[in-house]
């Protein structure tokens, strides 16, 4: 039966190249993105449905991804991170579309975990990467079979170049536990001029970590009642990706925080309190990387202007004062008020790609949220451009 299965799934590919396979992934971008310029959807016209504009952002963001997937040298390894990507943004749409019409949000039937040219999962899986942690992942029916055979699964697409696992770990398919809980005192990072470049001085020892290579890390919460704001620096951004394992995401899969698909070597994600007493991750990276629990009382404070790159919180002092807004690239951007428990609020402003827009900031004090894969700055107006602290390490 599993011979049967690859055969029918292998079959698709043969006698396709890559050329033709990358031009054919190119033409799905353009499609979704001309999907998303003729929809309907005003987000304006939604701003008290949170739960409808983050399933609209997500759509956005997916878009964004999928082009940044397949910029500079392109593979097909970069085709299935835009196939994922694109899989992702017509979900996101569809749940768009169901919730305004009254109608609850359509399942996720995802891709195959191992290659979305695979088709969508059948069933979910317990595997685990050379050296990697076990995770549930869903998977196409005839991966399912080969694995419970115990062979590795379908290989439609290029080995992923990975770093050698360290010594002692164990095969692919077989459990293994490799978080690292902090040492008493890790090196502290060189300083920065950026608020988030490197950890503050009084963050705690089990708030912090830093090292270089595939493994997992935990780090530990001040409290299992209290929001966190966890920061990533990587090396470098190639091949390089962060899953946030625990608390998981809505859907109760892990989130993933950095991609393939992504140039930033930087994450600033809040985390909602979920009565764990730890947060968990997955990093995925050949080079150096530094993590840590930003302490809520060294968020920094609006100071007038702010240009910078990614995402970004900030502590805003109140009054309504007026901000002005530029982004400087293709990206989809969204400033939301962030509540007390760190759950996003509603956006002051969506936009996308390039553009300048005004806004005004909420008359309580408070912390903002921004997302963003671009560079931006917010500023009041007639402010000095330029030469602010904060861009990315």
């Amino acid at each position: 039966m599993a011979d049967g299965i690859v055969g029918a799934i292998t079959g698709l590919f043969r006698g396709r190249g890559s050329k033709d396979e990358l031009a054919r992934v190119d033409a799905e971008i353009t499609a979704f993105g001309e999907t998303l310029a003729r929809h309907s959807f005003t987000p304006s016209d939604h701003r008290d449905d949170p739960g409808l504009l983050a399933d609209y952002q997500r759509a956005l963001d997916a878009y964004e991804q999928a082009k940044q997937s397949l910029v500079g040298d392109r593979s097909l390894e970069d085709a299935t991170d835009v196939l994922r990507a694109l899989d992702e943004g017509r979900h996101a749409l569809a749940c768009v579309d169901a919730l305004v019409a009254g109608r609850p949000r359509p399942q996720r039937h995802p891709t195959c975990f191992f290659d979305p040219r695979h088709g969508q999962a059948t069933e979910e899986v317990r595997w685990a990467p050379a050296g990697g942690t076990a995770r549930t992942i869903a998977v196409c029916a005839a991966d399912a079979v080969r694995l419970a055979d115990g062979m590795p699964p379908i290989r439609t697409r290029p080995r992923e170049q990975r770093p050698d696992p360290p010594p002692g770990s164990t095969a692919a398919g077989t459990e293994r536990r490799t978080e690292h809980r902090p040492a008493p005192s890790p090196p502290s990072p060189p300083a920065s001029t950026d608020p988030y470049g490197a950890w503050p001085e009084r963050t705690g020892a089990r708030q912090r970590w830093e090292s270089r290579g595939t493994t997992g890390v935990q780090l530990s919460r001040t409290s299992p009642r209290t929001p966190a704001l966890l920061v990533v620096h990587l090396e470098r951004s190639e091949d390089s990706w962060v899953e946030l394992t625990s608390p998981p995401g809505s859907d109760g899969r892990p989130r993933q925080i950095l991609t393939h698909g992504s140039p930033l070597r930087r994450a600033i994600v809040p985390v909602e309190a979920d009565g764990r007493d730890a947060i968990r991750l997955q990093m995925h990276t050949g080079g150096k990387w530094r993590v840590w629990l930003h302490p809520p009382e060294e968020i920094p404070l609006w100071q007038g202007e702010l240009e910078t790159t990614g995402s970004y919180v900030l502590r805003h002092p109140g009054g309504r004062t007026p901000l002005r807004i530029t982004q400087h690239e293709g990206a989809a951007f969204s400033l939301h008020v962030l509540r007390p428990d760190f759950r996003i609020g509603a956006p002051l402003h969506l936009g996308h790609g390039p553009f300048t827009a005004s806004v005004t900031a909420p008359r309580r004090a408070g912390l903002l949220y921004v997302r963003s894969r671009g560079s931006w700055a917010v500023a009041t107006p007639g402010g000095v451009r330029g030469g602010a602290a904060g861009s990315e390490a």
